[in-house]
């Protein structure tokens, strides 16, 4: 099974991560709202707060939810006033409101506290939790989903086996709680003893990311650019597969719908193994999982459309939908990086698809690509340089904002 690197950064979890995080964070925040306005002139740029530190944590990310409210409210009233983000928020509260029975219908939150969120590796397993400060419920094991200490409450996103309730059990034997500085505007987080920053512009933000002092190969960036590492685990049925992964990049260029009203892709892809045996495992669990698609040693077919395999090395495999522009002379563009991920190029092409018709309508009833095809609309330019990954928005364009109204779309049910 596969263990993420000193410097590896999960991105596949980002979604899931950055999606549970800031909406716990503006639940939060809403709740008191009323009775923070009169303290958010008086709240220091920077603060000094406790948070929980688990000795075997593989990811902690940790966000004061007063100071973030203060910075993102005062700038939406004062500045961006866009009527789209009070929606957004005014939804997600909703949405927390209607869950019936919830442990926290009793539970006072700390407004001076810090809220975390926490990723656990064991077994091959990952399991997440949601830290909130504060009291009133009884110590330990509220519902399956939530777990209680003195001085907050864990939020599993969702319900843990036995096994790994008795991890995390354990892990709180390891658990004390360290004095850390928090900024509104600049947090850092920890993933395997490696420090990210992220920064949050008036109309961009930015990730700072460690350098790695192993270089990996990946592809020239081109379209739509993401290299990122992978750790997956824990996958269903049979996509089992893909937990051979360990890192992938890829140059994605858009789709569009063929005479036959079938998808075609157009993207290149360098998919990168530990082992030359992942890699066969990775081509056969794929074949069994995808067993309608016609496989040939250098090509597959689905639908109408063909996308070509090339094995490159021992350890990596490509893949792309024209060989004849992205394979010359037996070569594709690849270059060698130290930084454990790159994104830039234009997000707009990744909701695009051509010859689209009644498909487009349909696609529009999805808030994940409809909330994707909006931010990216407002997206003046993304590209990674001297290991950060910076996000630019149009200048009428406040990133909080927009950062926002994502979240309360993607959190549409």
């Amino acid at each position: 099974m596969l263990k993420l690197s000193n410097s590896s950064f999960i991105y596949l979890y980002i979604v899931k991560i950055v999606r549970e995080l800031f909406i716990g964070l503006l639940i939060c925040g809403l709740l008191y709202l009323s009775w923070l306005l009169c303290t958010f002139l008086d709240m220091p740029q920077t603060k000094r707060v406790e948070v929980p530190v688990f000795n075997n944590q593989a990811f902690c990310f940790s966000v004061l939810p007063l100071q973030v409210v203060q910075s993102w409210l005062l700038e939406q009233e004062l500045e961006s006033k866009d009527p789209a983000v009070q929606e957004a928020l005014q939804k997600m509260v909703q949405q927390f409101k209607a869950q019936p029975n919830s442990p926290l219908n009793d539970f006072q939150f700390d407004i001076y506290g810090a809220l975390a969120y926490y990723l656990f590796e064991h077994s091959n397993k990952q399991f997440s939790t949601i830290y909130l400060p504060g009291s009133g419920l009884q110590l330990g094991w509220n519902g399956s989903t939530c777990y209680a200490i003195e001085k907050g409450i864990f939020i599993f996103t969702k319900a843990l086996s036995a096994e790994d309730k008795r991890y995390f059990e354990q892990s709180l034997t390891g658990l004390y709680f360290q004095p850390k500085a928090f900024e509104a505007r600049k947090h850092h987080f920890e993933l395997r003893h490696q420090t990210y920053t992220l920064n949050w512009e008036e109309h961009a933000f930015s990730l700072e990311l460690p350098i790695q002092k192993q270089k990996t190969r990946a592809l020239q960036p081109a379209g739509f650019h993401l290299s990122c590492p992978l750790a997956l685990s824990n996958l269903s049925g049979s996509f089992h597969f893909l937990e051979a992964l360990d890192a992938a990049s890829i140059n994605y260029y858009g789709a569009q719908l063929n005479a036959k009203q079938a998808l075609n892709l157009e993207f290149e892809a360098l998919l990168s193994f530990e082992r030359e045996q992942d890699r066969a495992d990775f081509l056969e669990g794929a074949q069994k999982a995808f067993s309608d698609w016609q496989w040939q040693n250098n090509f597959v077919r689905v639908n109408d459309a063909v996308y070509a395999l090339k094995k490159e090395g021992n350890k990596q495999l490509f893949i792309c939908s024209s060989p004849k522009k992205y394979i010359h002379n037996g070569h594709i563009k690849s270059q060698y990086n130290s930084s454990p991920l790159i994104c830039a190029g234009d997000p707009k092409l990744l909701t695009k698809l051509d010859n689209a018709g009644w498909a487009a309508a349909v696609l529009e009833l999805f808030p994940i690509y409809r909330g994707i095809s909006d931010f990216s609309a407002r997206t003046s330019a993304v590209s990674t340089n001297k290991n950060t990954i910076r996000w630019e928005l149009k200048e009428d364009c406040f990133a909080a904002g927009e950062f926002l109204k994502l979240i309360g779309t993607l959190s549409e049910k």
